[in-house]
This record gives structure tokens, sequence and C-alpha cells, in this order.
């Protein structure tokens, strides 16, 4: 069964809804889609394909979102960081007026969003342990050559239907830029999203910390030690992701924080 975000709005939308996402690749387009059908079938969206950054750019030059139709871009991103890839791909393609999401580190990550889903189209055993122990999708080095090599997808022009199952909540919730795409066409459509407020893994894991801290700009000092060392949130989510003694200390000081912050809360 499919599910949506909006499960209260299966109805047609109205004409003022109208929405045109622009992509690079035709690989983008037929993800995006699916994705979109698995968030609310209703949608359907008219999504074009560009061939590239610089063609994205001169086709969104002079669009605003004034109107009755309503436009987002969407690219691959050139940074870890959700918020730094944004920043980077709107001087990218000329700080446009419509909305810039990017897909981090390319749209090959969000296949792996869902693990269950991933995990069902793995080609052999092998594959399976692979997808079993990977990452969440942004700390996936190279998700296309990745993908390619354990995902059965193949060449037909539906390979990606699957993803019109995937569990949008879990998705959104492993993978910060899914989220953020998606909820950035729920505001720009105005439509309530169900969304989790924050991504995280399914499970109190480091992959939580690391994902939490890539949804801050990469540069952002988030924890000085009290020997007044200073870690930016992309220091920091390398090392949580390594298991460093560094992101161990981190972990544990901000668990701690939260603890008594919680206790206080129960207090009162």
């Amino acid at each position: 069964m499919i599910k949506s975000i909006i499960p209260n709005q299966r109805k047609t939308l109205p004409e003022f809804s109208k929405l045109v996402i622009f992509v690079e690749g035709n690989t983008d387009a037929a993800i995006v889609e699916n994705i979109l059908y698995a968030m609310a079938p209703h949608l359907d969206p008219t999504i074009k394909v560009c061939n590239g950054k610089h063609r994205i750019a001169k086709a969104i030059k002079n669009l605003t979102n004034e109107g009755s139709t309503k436009y987002i871009a969407l690219i691959d991103a050139d940074e870890p960081s959700v918020f730094d890839s944004r920043e980077e791909a709107k001087l990218q393609l000329g700080n446009p007026s419509i909305p810039v999401f990017c897909a981090v580190p390319t749209i090959e990550a969000w296949l792996f969003a869902d693990d269950k889903v991933a995990s069902s189209l793995a080609k052999n055993n092998s594959a399976m342990r692979t997808i079993e122990r990977m990452p969440l999708p942004e700390s996936i080095p190279y998700p296309k050559y990745l993908a390619s090599q354990v995902l059965k997808i193949g060449k037909s022009p539906n390979r990606y239907e699957i993803l019109r199952s995937l569990d949008i909540h879990r998705a959104a919730a492993r993978s910060p830029s899914l989220r953020n795409f998606l909820a950035g066409i729920c505001e720009v459509l105005e439509l309530k999203s169900g969304l989790p407020s924050h991504s995280m893994s399914s499970t109190v894991s480091r992959d939580v910390f690391s994902t939490l801290l890539r949804e801050l700009p990469g540069e952002t000092i988030a924890w000085r030690t009290l020997t007044g060392e200073t870690y930016s949130a992309a220091e920091l989510a390398r090392n949580i992701g390594e298991g460093t003694e560094i992101g161990k200390q981190y972990m544990t000081e901000l668990l701690r924080v939260a603890r008594d912050l919680t206790l206080r809360k129960a207090k009162k």
C-alpha cells in the first residue's frame, strides 16, 4: 500500500497548485517522478529534463513563483552538507528567484533512502549484506556506482517504479536532502506535510548524530571542548562516522546535555 505524507488530500489539486520541476537528466526525472508518486499520487508534476546545470540555470533565469504555476529546480550536490549544497547550488544556477534543492551527494543516493526497498532490489546475498552495512544515503561516497553494483534495476523505462512503494516517512527520516526536497515541495504548494521534523536513522546509532550534523552548514562551529578546541559540524560528522574518540566524546556530551534538559522539563 502506498503511503502518502498528505493522507487527507487525495483529491485533485486546484489549478493554482500546478508544479514544474527542472532536473539535470533522465535518471533524475524518473527517480523524482516515482518518489513523488509514493508521497502523493495526485501530485502529477511536470518534470523538465534540461541535460545539465547550465541549461537549468538558463531555463529558470527569469522564472518566479508569483503566478499560477510553481517552479523548483533539483540538482546533484557539490557539498556534503544539505545547507551548504543548497547555497552552492543557488550560486551555480545564478541565484534564481525560485527554490533550488539538491540530492546529496547525487540523486542515486535516494535509491537507498528506504533501506527495506533497497534490500528488496539486492542482486544477490552478497549485495544484500553490503546494503545492510551501508551508511545513511548522504554518507555514500559514490551512490551511482554502488547502485549499479548491488541493485537489480535494469534498463527498462519503468525500472524505477519500485520507488512508488517507498515508505516516505522512513526515507525522509534517513535522508536529509530528500526530506528537504519533499518539504520544499509541500511549502511551495502550500500543502500540510506530515514529514518528520528532522532526519534520523531508524535506530539510535552514530548515523543519527552524523545525519543531524549534516543538516547544519558544514563550517558551523558545533562543539567547543573543555580544553578550548572547536569543531565544525562537518568535522564532527566525519569523526562520528569514523568512530573516532572525538566523535564518541561529542556524542556522550550531547546525550548528557539532552538528558539533563529532559529531566528539568519533566520536573516543571
